[in-house]
């Protein structure tokens, strides 16, 4: 599973340690992620979403829906996992 934040989309970020003398060497910055369970009220159901401390403090500013939102991820995260990906079928006419 990648070190992927499923609200905001924030990820490993990479640079460059710079010593006193300058030698550049290259490093990694992990983003510092928990699993959370949320209760969507009007859908009556618990979900776990694996989500920054970051993301956690706009969550609970602006509630998990809103907070996917203004980030331009989908809903589709919210979905049980088990339903994941599952498109339902077209009805026949």
């Amino acid at each position: 599973m990648a070190r992927r934040c499923e609200v905001t989309g924030r990820g490993t970020a990479s640079g460059n340690n710079v010593s006193h003398s300058h030698i550049k060497t290259r490093r990694t910055w992990k983003v510092n992620l928990i699993k959370k369970r949320i209760f969507l009220e009007d859908e009556n159901r618990w979900v776990t979403v694996r989500l920054s401390t970051r993301a956690l403090r706009t969550l609970r500013k602006k509630g998990i829906k809103a907070a996917i939102k203004d980030n331009g991820g989908s809903l589709g995260v919210l979905a049980p996992k088990k339903y994941a990906g599952i498109q339902k079928p077209a009805p026949k006419a």
